[in-house]
């Protein structure tokens, strides 16, 4: 019981953690937008003197620009970022589904399967999700969906010829957690801030060259912002995007245990992914935070390179979960097993 509490506890933590980094996200994005804004002018005010002719005819003003907050400007600012985030939230579900070429899972085949994911749905209290399948080897699974209205589970072909129906069940429950707890609505937000962030900071350094022409002093400027926002501010929101991931696959595997009442089902599916090697074979970045496992390619760089990618990862290393969840069996964090049987014949 001491494990569980202790279980639920990491859980509480994630989310905590989860909304203050998604703050830090919308935070980071909101300055990037208004240091561009301001580049361009919109909290400046320019003062000019009396003009003045020389002896040669020609008029020259001495003018200044200085500093001055506009609440339309910095409104305006905020609903457009808004807007954007708010379409690209709205098909952020189908791009999704899109991008892994997944198909509905209607066929008698695929019967046990919905029936799973309908018992997990019941059990969290939800609509049932849709149910989608991918033709490819690698075991993999994901929910999408903006909220429990209009969510979806998908799990590739290779998933269903693994796992036994307790592991499946396991999965489902995690992929479950992931709708119930909001984790696609969170996650996807972030990542559209970090895209965002990027486009913004590309945005003022292809204005600032082809400007360069005509004010080259301005145009420099612009320049120089685009280029330090790209290099600090698009890893900063990722860092927080990825780390922002990783606390919330912590939070699926709590939910898991909690529907199926067992950590066995999550725990045996978790070590069948970590032994297996291969990958989705048409792996997208933008989409790789919304999977059980990382659909890239797994890298084993060590020192400072290997320290960097991890925190670029969005999901915990599977060994990490693993642990907290043999834990809770009372099993050896370090050990594995035992694992149950492929029953491919159940979803056939």
């Amino acid at each position: 019981m001491a494990d569980a509490a202790s279980f639920i506890d990491h859980k509480r933590n994630n989310k905590r953690a989860s909304f203050v980094i998604l703050a830090g996200v919308f935070a980071l994005l909101f300055v990037v937008a208004n240091v561009i804004v301001g580049i361009f002018g919109g909290y400046s005010k320019q003062e000019c003197g009396v003009a003045t002719r020389d002896i040669y005819g020609r008029i020259s003003q001495d003018c200044q620009s200085s500093f001055n907050f506009n609440g339309a400007v910095l409104v305006l600012t905020v609903l457009f970022v808004l807007g954007y985030l708010l379409l690209a939230w709205l098909f952020s579900a189908s791009a999704a589904l899109s991008m892994a070429k997944a198909r509905p899972a209607d066929g008698p085949e695929f019967s046990e399967l919905r029936n799973i994911v309908e018992q997990m749905a019941i059990a969290a209290g939800i609509p049932v999700p849709s149910v989608f399948v991918v033709d490819d080897p690698a075991p993999n699974a994901f929910a999408t969906g903006r909220n429990p209205k209009h969510a979806a589970i998908t799990v590739t072909t290779g998933l269903l010829a693994v796992m036994s129906p307790r592991e499946l069940r396991g999965v489902i429950a995690h992929e479950t957690g992931h709708i119930v707890n909001r984790d696609i609505a969170v996650t996807t937000l972030a990542v559209l801030a970090v895209g965002a962030i990027a486009v913004i900071a590309q945005i003022g350094i292809r204005i600032g060259f082809f400007s360069g022409g005509r004010r080259n002093e301005a145009a420099g400027a612009m320049m120089l912002v685009g280029i330090v926002l790209y290099l600090i501010a698009v890893p900063a929101g990722m860092l927080l995007r990825a780390a922002l991931s990783r606390k919330r696959e912590g939070m699926a595997d709590a939910t898991a245990v909690e529907l199926t009442r067992e950590p066995g089902g999550i725990r045996s599916a978790l070590e069948k992914l970590e032994a297996d090697t291969t990958v989705i074979s048409s792996p997208s970045a933008a989409s790789a935070h919304l999977w059980i496992e990382s659909p890239l390619e797994r890298g084993g760089s060590e020192g400072i390179q290997g320290a960097f990618g991890r925190l670029m990862d969005t999901h915990p290393p599977l060994a990490e979960r693993i642990a907290i969840l043999r834990a809770i069996e009372g099993l050896d964090p370090e050990g594995r097993g035992p694992n149950d049987p492929p029953l491919s014949s159940a979803f056939s």
